[in-house]
């Protein structure tokens, strides 16, 4: 995956925004429905990009995460207060982020004092101090996306276990995991169940994805279901069992799993 300051991109990036938009959507949809039937919950969507990039796709005019995560919620379809939270590491990145968030929303007129939080650092150090104390009346989203570098799992479950009701969105290539297996110990299916949610929609890769590109959504709460549309399913689904094996495994680790190596004898 080729990469300018670290943002990574590719063939696959113009589909990953198109599906990461549909998924925004049906989050967003379905957290506002909850919030509106439960005055329990804080009345505010969370919205964490833990690696927020520049606004746009490197050498390109396709929106990143941020500006599509903020397309998404000035939908017609969402009418609750928001609360977003861009992070990012790289100095020139976050110099080029803010400005890029703030031209393009005067652009298009949204007003955003007060709803878009920018954050320079990486997020294993930000998260703590943003989050503060645990809070299970807090509802939202965390994106994480690594260009290709796994993700820092340690981190993902120290979110999870202080804001348990806010999903946990990561896109991530199966294969990369599969290639530290050795050295890690760890298969994708370990460092899911390690995270604290019970519930997960996995997609399907594309079939001429060799890197197999993934998003997983994780969640505590049993209200997302399959959306077939972008090959999105849920992980406990038949669709999703027939190809989750050749993401968690490879071919010889499956191929063990099912008949085990003969003990050495003398």
């Amino acid at each position: 995956m080729p990469k300018v300051d670290d943002v990574g991109y590719g063939q696959f990036t113009s589909l990953k925004m198109e599906i990461l938009r549909k998924i925004f959507d049906m989050q967003l949809v379905i957290t506002q429905a909850v919030l509106q039937r439960q005055s329990f919950f804080m009345q505010v969507y969370k919205y964490i990009d833990v690696t927020a990039g520049k606004g746009y796709v490197p050498d390109s005019t396709i929106l990143g995460s941020p500006l599509v995560f903020l397309e998404a919620v000035h939908s017609d379809n969402f009418h609750i207060t928001f609360d977003a939270h861009f992070i990012e590491k790289k100095k020139i990145n976050f110099q080029e982020l803010k400005e890029n968030v703030h031209t393009y929303s005067n652009q298009k007129g949204w007003k955003l004092e007060d709803k878009v939080h920018f954050h320079h650092g990486s997020y294993k150090e930000v998260i703590p101090g943003l989050l503060g104390r645990a809070n299970s009346r807090e509802l939202g989203l965390v994106f994480i996306d690594h260009s290709g570098n796994p993700p820092i799992f340690e981190t993902i479950n120290y979110i999870t276990r202080i804001r348990s009701r806010m999903e946990i969105l990561i896109y991530l290539s199966a294969r990369v995991i599969k290639r530290i297996h050795h050295l890690t110990g760890k298969s994708l299916l370990d460092y899911m169940q390690e995270v604290s949610k019970e519930f997960w929609l996995i997609r399907k890769p594309v079939k001429w994805d060799n890197m197999e590109w993934t998003f997983l959504l994780g969640s505590n709460s049993d209200i997302f279901k399959d959306y077939k549309k972008i090959d999105f399913f849920r992980l406990d689904s038949d669709e999703a069992q027939s190809f989750f094996p050749k993401l968690n495994l490879t071919s010889k680790e499956r191929m063990e799993k099912i008949q085990p190596k003969l003990p050495n004898f003398p």
